[in-house]
């Protein structure tokens, strides 16, 4: 795996509908309702080569997270 496919897979896991089951209540909820929006460095305009997120959350506030292949 590459730096790019680890961007793709990391993205996709966060931008999916992460809804899960509620047993208790018997209906879906949202698993992560703190997540706003994510973006690929590219997709932010971030003047970078390396690879990696960006993660906006509903109270405002934005993450980056960026992706080294150490081996």
């Amino acid at each position: 795996m590459n730096e790019n496919e680890f961007e793709t897979m990391l993205y996709e896991l966060l931008q999916d509908d992460t809804r899960v089951l509620d047993p208790g209540r018997g209906f879906y909820v949202e698993a992560a309702p703190e997540i706003a929006r994510v973006q690929t460095f590219e997709e932010a305009g971030l003047l970078t080569n390396n690879r990696g997120v960006v993660v906006h959350t509903a109270d405002g506030s934005t993450f980056q997270i960026c992706i080294v292949k150490s081996r």
